[in-house]
C-alpha cells in the first residue's frame, strides 16, 4: 500500500514522490523543514515512532538520517518522525520530557545525559551486548558514558572529537607547514601565536559558556596534569597543575580575539570560514561546510592534533548516545530503530554524509575509507592523542553532567584571564562549584 509523507501541516506527498525528489535534491530540500513524518496510509496501523536529534553541524547529515529513518519505517510498516533541534535546546527538552513522562521514543543523549536520566531510561543491556558481538567491541569511552551502575542505559552511537582546524596559508607565512603545526607543544604554540597575531590572523580558543569551550579548556587543563575530580569524585581542581594551566592561558589570551569570551558553538566556525582565523579547536565541520559551499578557504584548511603539554597530549570528544524512555509506548520499535542505525552499512553512509565528522564508538565500525582517502582527515580519525571527555576520570553520574552543563572549567579560565579573579581565587571558585555538584 502506498505510504504518504507529511510535514507538520504542510502538503502531503507520497513516499514514492518523496524519494524521487530526495534523490536529486536531498531529503532536507524535499521536506523543507526540521521535522518530517513517514506516515502509513489511513488503512494501516497508526503506530508512530519519534526521534530527537540535534541539527548536525555538517548539514548534509540531516537528509541522510531522514532517509534512513524513512527506510526503516517503510520496512516496519509504521510511521516515524525525526525532530531536529539546535544543540543548545536538547538539554531543556530532555528535562521537560523526563518530568512530563511523555515525548520522543528515541532521544539523543550528549555525554553524561545517560547518567543524569538513567532512572527514566529503558535498560538496553541486551541491545548493547548484541551490538558488541556483531560489530564490537565497544571503545572505553563508550562504556564510560553508556553504562550507569554497571547497566547499559543508552547505546553510544557516534562521537565527534576536537583536534585543531588550521588555515595553512597563514601558517605558511610564518614558515610552518601542517607537519610543523602538528608537532607543536603548548610552549612553541605560544611563540607561533605571537607571530600570527602580528600578521593579523590570530589563533582562537573559545572561553565562554558554550559547549565548544569545554573541549579546548579541558585539553589544556589535562595536558598540564590537572583534573577537576579524581576517580572517586573527589574535587582535585585546586592544584599547582591547574594554576600552571591558567597562567599559560593568561599569556595566550592577549594574542587571541577578545570576542572568544562571548562565542557560541558556531563562532569558531564563522571565524575560520571568514578566512581571518589561523587556528581553532574544532572538528572537521568547518572544512565540510567550506567544501559543501565551495568557499575559497576550503583548499586552505587542514587539521592537526591539539598541542602537547608537560603531561601529554589530549583530544577531547563529545559522545552522542541514543536512549529510549521507559515511558515510551513503542519501546521495542525504538530499540529496533537504534539497531538499524548502527548497522555497518548504515553507519558507513552516515560517516559519508557527515563528511567524516561522525566517529565510531564500536571498533567494528572504524576504518572507513574516507578517513584514509581524504588527506585533511588524516589526523582526525583514528585519534592519535589520548581520547577523553570533560569530567574524566571522575565517576559517571549526575555530578559530572551538572558540572559540564554549568561550564565550570571554561568560566574558571574566563574569570582568570580577564582579571576578574586572581588565579588562586578562580581555582577556589571552581572547587566550590564542583563540590556543590558532586556532593548531590
Amino acid at each position: 500500500m502506498e505510504q504518504v509523507l507529511a510535514i507538520e501541516g504542510e502538503r502531503v506527498i507520497t513516499r514514492r514522490e518523496f524519494f524521487k525528489v530526495a534523490g536529486t535534491l536531498g531529503a532536507a530540500a524535499a521536506l523543507g523543514g526540521h521535522s518530517f513524518l513517514v506516515r502509513p496510509a489511513r488503512a494501516a496501523p497508526a503506530r508512530m515512532v519519534t526521534m530527537m536529534h540535534w541539527s548536525h553541524f555538517v548539514p548534509s547529515f540531516n537528509p541522510e538520517l531522514e532517509r534512513q529513518v524513512a527506510t526503516w519505517a517503510a520496512q516496519r510498516g509504521v510511521g516515524a518522525r525525526v525532530d531536529f533541534l539546535a544543540i543548545r535546546d536538547i538539554p531543556p527538552r530532555l528535562a521537560a520530557e523526563a518530568e512530563a513522562r511523555t515525548g520522543h521514543d528515541v532521544v539523543q543523549l550528549i555525554l553524561f545525559d545517560p547518567a543524569l536520566y538513567w532512572r527514566h531510561l529503558q535498560p538496553l543491556d541486551d541491545l548493547a551486548l548484541e551490538l558488541e558481538r556483531s560489530v564490537g567491541p565497544w571503545m572505553p569511552v563508550a562504556k564510560y558514558v553508556g553504562k550507569v551502575h554497571e547497566k547499559w542505559v543508552a547505546i553510544p552511537w557516534y562521537h565527534y572529537s576536537t583536534p585543531a582546524t588550521i588555515n595553512t596559508e597563514h601558517w605558511a607565512r610564518i614558515g610552518m607547514g601542517t607537519a610543523n603545526v602538528a608537532a607543536l607543544d603548548w610552549s612553541a604554540f605560544l611563540e607561533s601565536a605571537r607571530e600570527l597575531h602580528r600578521t593579523g590572523h590570530p589563533v582562537a580558543m573559545t572561553i565562554s559558556q558554550t559547549f565548544d569551550a569545554q573541549e579546548g579548556t579541558h585539553s589544556v587543563l589535562y595536558s598540564f596534569g590537572a583534573r577537576a575530580v579524581d576517580e572517586k569524585g573527589n574535587v582535585v581542581i585546586d592544584s599547582q597543575e591547574t594554576a600552571e594551566a591558567i597562567e599559560y592561558v593568561k599569556r595566550l589570551f592577549p594574542l587571541m580575539p577578545r570576542e572568544i569570551l562571548g562565542w557560541d558553538d558556531a563562532s569558531n566556525n564563522r571565524y575560520m570560514l571568514s578566512g581571518v582565523g589561523s587556528w581553532v579547536h574544532n572538528g572537521p565541520s568547518i572544512w565540510a561546510v567550506a567544501r559543501l559551499q565551495k568557499l575559497p578557504v576550503a583548499e586552505k584548511l587542514d587539521h592537526v592534533p591539539m598541542p602537547r603539554g608537560p603531561k601529554g597530549r589530549f583530544r577531547l570528544t563529545r559522545t552522542l548516545s541514543l536512549g529510549v524512555w521507559r515511558f515510551s509506548p513503542n519501546i521495542e520499535l525504538a530499540k529496533d530503530l537504534v539497531r538499524f542505525l548502527l548497522r555497518p552499512e548504515n553507519f558507513s553512509r552516515q560517516v559519508e554524509a557527515s563528511m567524516g565528522y561522525n566517529q565510531p564508538l564500536l571498533r567494528g565500525l572504524s576504518g572507513h575509507r574516507l578517513w584514509r582517502e581524504e588527506r585533511v582527515l588524516r589526523f582526525y580519525e583514528p585519534v592519535r592523542e589520548e581520547l577523553v571527555v570533560p569530567g574524566w576520570p571522575g565517576p559517571v553520574g549526575e555530578g559530572a553532567q551538572l558540572a559540564y552543563t554549568a561550564f565550570i572549567i571554561p568560566v574558571m579560565f574566563a574569570r582568570a584571564v580577564t582579571g576578574e579573579l586572581g588565579t588562586k581565587e578562580a581555582i577556589r571558585w571552581a572547587a566550590r562549584e564542583l563540590g556543590a555538584r558532586y556532593r548531590r
